[in-house]
């Protein structure tokens, strides 16, 4: 069993410590858990920390794999602890980010879109009541776009996740699918199947009916609770596994040393 997708204190807005979320996979029986917290927002600024609450300062970066590296080493042959991150998408941030994630010991970098020119979309504070939604969600699948072209990421996050904060649905034409699925699927990235969604909207990111188009195209797919409390690792596990089973889909990707690797889903024990 394996949850690639994890947060917890550094970042400022997720609870418990590195320690506690391995704990929490153990207790579950997870084989292979990856931390990957919110990588440093590296604007043009370079302020340290431009976002408080939100992801962790870049003063804290070499300190943040440090303690993952040395967690990996003491649970070896317990839990394969996977070191990892999960980083924006910045258009015109491409090369400061590119050295930052160029670190030998990083397995897995997940990428996700988070502002939509300058505005975080998640943040429903953020939203006014005539926002135009629609226009805001396909210059997102836009950034999404990008940032599997990009080159930075080994796995897309929760790409269809600002419905679950916009003001009311979201829609794209078609289109906008199509193109979002080639991009994917050219880019050679891993999708997730991300389970936080399951705690917002009652169905995963990306819903079901993606999953089943990005399968379709050849996109690799993998698994990630999004987990920000230690009780959410692996969440909803059982859930996705028979969705999985249902639709024909019979193996997952695990990256380890930015390299991917499809395992079986039948390695993967359905329940917990």
């Amino acid at each position: 069993m394996i949850d690639l997708h994890t947060h917890h204190e550094r970042c400022g807005h997720a609870a418990g410590s590195m320690a506690m979320y391995a704990d929490a996979a153990l207790r579950r029986g997870l084989r292979t858990l990856a931390v990957t917290d919110h990588a440093p927002l590296l604007l043009a600024s370079g302020v340290d920390d431009p976002a408080p609450g939100m992801h962790m300062p870049k003063s804290a970066w070499s300190g943040y794999l440090d303690e993952a590296v040395a967690l990996r080493d003491r649970l070896a042959g317990r839990l394969e602890l996977l070191v990892g991150v999960e980083a924006d998408y910045i258009p015109g941030r491409e090369a400061a980010y590119r050295a930052l994630l160029d670190d030998q010991r990083l397995d897995v970098v997940l990428g996700s879109v988070h502002y939509v020119d300058g505005f975080h979309v998640y943040d429903r504070t953020r939203w006014s009541s005539n926002a135009d939604v629609d226009g805001v969600y396909a210059r997102y699948l836009e950034l999404v776009r990008a940032a599997a072209a990009s080159g930075l990421f080994d796995v897309m996050a929760h790409i269809d996740a600002m419905k679950a904060r916009a003001p009311r649905p979201p829609s794209a034409p078609e289109r906008e699918w199509d193109a979002t699925v080639a991009a994917l699927r050219a880019a050679d990235v891993a999708v997730e199947i991300n389970t936080s969604g399951y705690r917002k909207v009652d169905e995963p990111f990306p819903a079901w009916g993606l999953i089943e188009r990005l399968h379709a195209a050849g996109v690799p797919l993998t698994f990630g609770s999004d987990a920000h409390r230690p009780d959410e690792v692996h969440h909803a596990w059982a859930t996705v596994h028979a969705g999985l089973t249902q639709r024909g889909i019979d193996a997952l990707a695990v990256v380890r040393g930015r390299r991917r690797e499809m395992v079986p889903l039948e390695a993967f024990a359905p329940a917990v």
